[in-house]
């Protein structure tokens, strides 16, 4: 079911639902003024029983102004008819109602087969020489009974046609207010499944449809750029996989061929093994790298020191490059407020990601000194990675996060272009934030900024 058919359905049974409670409202008034006036007129027709006692002949002549099926009944003391007068006998009053009427009037109702609805009566009492008396009058209200049906039927016809004018106008307005997701829905049909340089137009009046519109094309572009990026990455993971398995099918194939010594065989193995160690160390990045992807953010519920997290870093570095200086810093804010601070996430994720930067911070410095500082600001722990190396160029600088992209200007330094993606990945998990400042032939900080709770 459409929406349009959906808004057209709730606006009608909302306003049928109003147009009938507010018809059985002008019914139920209806029926409860005509209730009211034929009591106040059974009342007076009772009230005037009383001339019975004091003037017959004016009583008889009274009676002429009767209602339509009108009958009187009057009872003494011990409930025997006194007086009855003409008109139908299809109602007599029990013991318990002339009880009942002796203590307050009694308004009552009945069915008889000659009529489709009910008629009222009215028992009262009144006295007359110290003798108590009570007066039964009967009727059939047939004038409001008739207005009743005549305003039932124009109701319901009114109901009825305009229950088909509303359903007719919702349509209508439902298709109108609908119009503009119509036409995004057009274009949207028109849109190939790899096209992803399509955008829908749409008018700058702020409504939903253009909201909808903005929103979808945002989506439209960051998909471009992770298409782009997916490309990229693919090529270049292609590449680097391939280089080192070519270089060891074609050391293997020259030992083969020309290697006529143990000695000269071993030489080309190590040098094949070396080979297949990068293109499993790349293997095992590319596979980090998905891993880290796939994580939900909610699980990372660790406490996490950042400083235990930076030493143990520092302490890696340490056995892996024994001669490389990693200067480790407090600031004296962080130093005061870190009993007060924590920070929620995976210790092994934020190491892998020190590692990383540290790792780049050492390599494209020529192993000189790398400076960690560790401070913090209000809801925030920043660590800053700050090295003395060849820098990132200007150009790229809005590129070092896609996977195995690398500059210009390192030259033979080892790596894949996977450290800072991985990094990044991760500090995006931890709800934080990655930045890197950079001038060629100066040096890089890589700033990362974790959110912190106050405790």
């Amino acid at each position: 079911m459409s929406i349009k058919e959906k808004v057209t359905i709730a606006f009608g049974l909302l306003v049928a639902t109003i147009l009938v409670l507010f018809s059985f409202f002008i019914f139920e008034a209806y029926e409860s003024y005509r209730r009211s006036m034929m009591r106040t007129r059974l009342q007076r027709r009772a009230l005037s029983a009383q001339t019975y006692f004091l003037n017959r002949s004016e009583f008889h002549r009274f009676s002429f102004l009767i209602l339509p099926e009108q009958k009187e009944m009057i009872f003494d003391v011990e409930n025997q008819l006194i007086y009855s007068s003409t008109g139908p006998h299809d109602y007599v009053p029990t013991k318990d109602l002339l009880r009942e009427a002796r203590r307050k009037e009694m308004y009552f109702t009945y069915k008889t087969p000659e009529w489709p609805s009910p008629k009222e009566g009215v028992a009262l009492s009144f006295n007359y020489q110290n003798r108590n008396y009570v007066v039964v009058v009967t009727a059939y209200d047939l004038n409001g009974h008739q207005t009743s049906t005549n305003l039932f039927a124009i109701l319901l016809g009114g109901n009825i046609l305009s229950l088909a004018v509303i359903i007719l106008a919702g349509f209508l307005f439902a298709r109108r207010a609908m119009q503009p997701f119509d036409r995004l829905i057009s274009q949207i049909n028109t849109a190939t499944v790899n096209d992803f340089s399509f955008r829908l137009s749409f008018k700058t009046e702020p409504d939903e449809a253009s909201y909808l519109a903005g929103s979808f094309n945002q989506l439209l572009s960051r998909l471009q750029k992770l298409a782009v990026s997916h490309e990229h990455f693919i090529g270049y993971a292609s590449h680097e996989i391939r280089t080192p398995l070519t270089v060891v099918k074609g050391m293997l194939e020259t030992g083969l061929a020309y290697d006529q010594t143990p000695e000269a065989t071993r030489e080309s193995m190590a040098k094949a093994l070396l080979r297949l160690e990068d293109a499993i160390e790349l293997a095992n990045s590319l596979l980090h790298l998905t891993e880290v992807e796939g994580l939900n953010p909610n699980r990372l519920m660790e406490d996490v020191n950042p400083v235990d997290t930076i030493l143990d870093t520092v302490s890696y570095f340490q056995e892996k490059y024994p001669h490389q200086q990693i200067d480790l810093q407090l600031t004296e804010v962080f130093i005061e407020n870190s009993p007060r601070i924590k920070v929620v996430g995976n210790n092994s994720l934020l190491r892998t990601a020190l590692i990383n930067i540290i790792d780049n911070a050492c390599k494209y410095s020529n192993f000189k000194p790398v400076q960690a500082v560790i401070t913090c600001q209000p809801f925030w722990v920043i660590i800053d990675i700050i090295d003395r190396g060849i820098g990132i160029p200007d150009a790229r600088l809005s590129e070092v996060f896609l996977p195995m992209m690398r500059a210009e200007n390192v030259g033979t330094i080892k790596g894949f272009g996977l450290g800072l993606t991985l990094a990044e990945k991760i500090i995006t998990i931890h709800r934080g934030v990655l930045n890197i400042q950079s001038v060629p032939n100066e040096g890089t900080t890589v700033s990362i900024r974790l959110p912190a709770i106050s405790i």
